[in-house]
C-alpha cells in the first residue's frame, strides 16, 4: 500500500466513523444508559493488547487483525464464565459488552470500522515482522571476513548498533533484499556501512565477493542460483536476502557454528539454515585404519554431538531450524535449490477470517 493509498483509506474511515457517530450513541444509549462518545470508544478500543498480542504479531491486513481480535474476546469471555468473574458495581465489563455491540448489526459494523481504522493509523507496526531482540543484529562470513545485517544500524562509541527508537519506522521488510539496499552492510571496522547504488551493484558483490570466500564448490553453486533467482523475480527487493555464513557467535569469534545458507522471511516467519554435509567433510575420520573400533565410534559420537549441538544453538538463539543436505542429496543441486526457494517464495499463511471467529464466539455466548 502506497502513502497515498494509506491517507485515502484513513480519510474514508475517518469520514465514515463521524457520520455515524450520532446513530452509534444512540444504539448505545440502549445498551447501557450512557450517550458518551468517549465511553463507546473506550470499549472497543481499551482491549487491543488483550485480545490480540499487538506487540510481538504480525498481521496479515484489517480482516486478520479484526479475526484475531474477535477470537481474543471470545478467550476473555470463556476466562469470565469459567471464574465467574462479577461486574463492578452491577455493571457490565467491556467484554459484555462488546458481545452486544457484535450481535446488533450496525454498532457491530461500527466497531469493524472503528478496529479497521486503527489498523491502518500503525499500519507499519501491525503488517511487519516483530523479531525477537537476537535477531535485530546478524553477522556472517567466513574468517576474519565478517559482515553486518542490522535493522537500524547506528554508531555509538566507535560500535554498530541499533536505533531501537528508529527500527518500528522503517519502511524496508527486515532481512530482505530491500533491508540490505536501504542500510547497506556493515563493516564492524569502519564507520561508513558498505552501500549499493544499484541491485546489479550488489549481485556483483554477491558473486565477486559473498561466493568467491567459500571454499564450498556447492555453496559457491547455490550463489549463482540465487543471484539468478533475483534477476528473474517480479519484486527483488521484497525477496528474502540469502544470508552465507550466518554466525552463531556474532563478529567476534571466527569459529564458533556457521550455517551454510540461512533464510529468515518475514513474511511466513519461516527461519531456516541449509548445511551442506557431504560425508567427506562432516564424517571423516582420519586414520581409521590404525584405530580401535571404540576410538572410531567416540570419535563418530563426537562429531554428532557437535552437529546436534550446533542445530540446538541456532534453534534456541536465533528459531531457525535447520535443513541437511547430505552426499545423495547433492548429486542433484536443483533440487537442493528447489527446496531453499520453497523457503525464499513462502509467504503469510491463510489466517482465520472475521465470518468464522464471529460465528465461533456468537455461538458460544449468544443466549439467543
Amino acid at each position: 500500500m502506497t502513502p497515498q493509498e494509506l491517507k485515502t483509506r484513513l480519510i474514508n474511515l475517518d469520514s465514515w466513523i463521524k457520520e455515524a457517530q450520532p446513530i452509534a450513541v444512540g444504539e448505545y444509549v440502549k445498551l447501557d444508559g450512557s450517550n458518551s462518545l468517549h465511553s463507546l470508544h473506550a470499549h472497543i478500543g481499551r482491549n487491543n493488547n488483550t485480545f490480540v498480542n499487538s506487540i510481538r504479531t504480525q498481521f496479515s491486513g484489517p480482516d486478520d487483525f479484526i479475526a484475531q481480535w474477535i477470537a481474543g474476546l471470545n478467550v476473555q469471555l470463556d476466562l469470565i464464565k469459567a471464574t465467574g468473574k462479577r461486574n463492578y458495581g452491577g455493571r457490565k465489563n467491556s467484554e459484555q459488552f462488546l458481545l452486544e455491540f457484535l450481535q446488533h448489526d450496525f454498532l457491530r459494523e461500527y466497531v469493524f470500522k472503528f478496529l479497521e481504522r486503527n489498523f491502518y493509523r500503525n499500519f507499519r507496526e501491525r503488517i511487519r515482522a516483530k523479531p525477537d531482540e537476537e535477531l535485530w543484529s546478524l553477522w556472517f562470513g567466513g574468517g576474519s571476513l565478517a559482515w553486518g545485517l542490522v535493522i537500524s544500524p547506528a554508531r555509538r562509541d566507535a560500535e554498530w548498533t541499533n536505533d531501537k527508537s528508529q527500527m518500528r519506522r522503517e519502511q524496508y521488510d527486515y532481512w530482505t533484499v530491500g533491508h540490505v539496499m536501504k542500510t547497506g552492510l556493515i563493516d564492524p571496522t569502519s564507520d561508513q556501512p558498505l552501500r549499493f547504488g544499484t541491485l546489479d551493484d550488489l549481485l556483483v558483490f554477491y558473486r565477486s565477493v559473498l561466493k568467491r570466500v567459500s571454499n564450498s564448490l556447492y555453496e559457491r553453486d547455490v550463489a549463482d542460483r540465487y543471484i539468478d533467482y533475483l534477476t528473474k523475480s517480479r519484486r527483488p527487493l521484497n525477496e528474502p536476502f540469502l544470508i552465507p555464513e550466518l554466525r552463531y557467535a556474532g563478529k567476534e569469534q571466527k569459529h564458533e557454528y556457521r550455517l551454510d545458507y540461512t533464510v529468515l522471511n518475514p513474511y511466513s516467519l519461516s527461519f531456516v539454515g541449509f548445511e551442506f554435509s557431504p560425508a567427506s567433510t562432516h564424517i571423516h575420520l582420519e586414520g581409521i585404519k590404525t584405530k580401535t573400533q571404540q576410538k572410531v565410534n567416540e570419535e563418530l559420537a563426537g562429531k554428532w554431538k557437535n552437529e546436534m549441538d550446533k542445530r540446538n544453538g541456532y534453534f534456541g538463539k536465533f528459531g531457525v531450524s535447520i535443513v541437511t543436505f547430505t552426499d545423495t542429496d547433492l548429486k542433484d543441486m536443483s533440487a537442493c535449490f528447489s527446496k531453499i526457494e520453497s523457503v525464499l517464495t513462502e509467504r503469510q499463511a491463510e489466517r482465520p477470517s472475521i465470518k468464522s471467529e464471529l460465528s465461533v464466539l456468537l455461538e458460544a455466548h449468544c443466549q439467543c
